[in-house]
């Protein structure tokens, strides 16, 4: 029996059509997951703040119920203190306005840093709620309540908060019907 020996060089070379090996398949696998993660958190960014946005607005809207409630439940208005970095709320206690005595009204609130809140285009100001639970704004022509809107507003994305002197709710930006 003859057996031919193949040189060492041979051994170790692949043949042209033997195609691409596993580890290379594995490498360009890996590459397109990092691109396709690096694209999903720059399309999501707006997402992020439309979420910043809907928390900031549904945390306001407990804050004011919870603020108009106590009104109602001491006889004493509550005013709702907003400017460009966040809102507090104060009481009306021994003939003058302090710090709302609720602990969590009471401390100012920060807004997210991608969040600003205004007030029919105001940046600043205050808004009574009255202890009668009737909006402290009224139409000069008809003396109807107006709702109070606030618009907490972000790089990509809005949302109005709409407070008629007992419930607040939030809608979207876009959505500006009456309640």
């Amino acid at each position: 029996m003859i057996v031919l020996a193949r040189p060492e060089a041979d051994l170790n070379r692949r043949s042209p059509e033997a195609g691409v090996t596993l580890v290379e398949i594995l490498v360009v696998l890996a590459i397109i997951g990092v691109m396709a993660s690096v694209l999903g958190l720059s399309v999501t960014g707006g997402a992020r703040n439309a979420d910043t946005l809907e928390r900031e607005a549904n945390l306001l809207a407990v804050r004011l119920e919870r603020a108009a409630d106590t009104a109602v439940l001491t006889g004493a208005p509550a005013g709702f203190v907003w400017d460009q970095q966040g809102y507090s709320f104060v009481a009306f206690r021994n003939g003058a306005w302090s710090a709302h005595p609720d602990g969590l009204l009471g401390t100012a609130h920060a807004l997210d840093d991608r969040a600003e809140l205004s007030v029919g285009g105001q940046l600043q100001g205050q808004y009574l709620l009255r202890a009668d639970m009737i909006p402290s704004a009224t139409e000069p022509d008809t003396s109807r309540p107006i709702p109070l809107r606030i618009a907490i507003t972000g790089t990509t994305a809005e949302r109005q908060l709409i407070f008629d002197g007992v419930t607040a709710h939030s809608v979207s930006g876009t959505d500006r019907g009456q309640p």
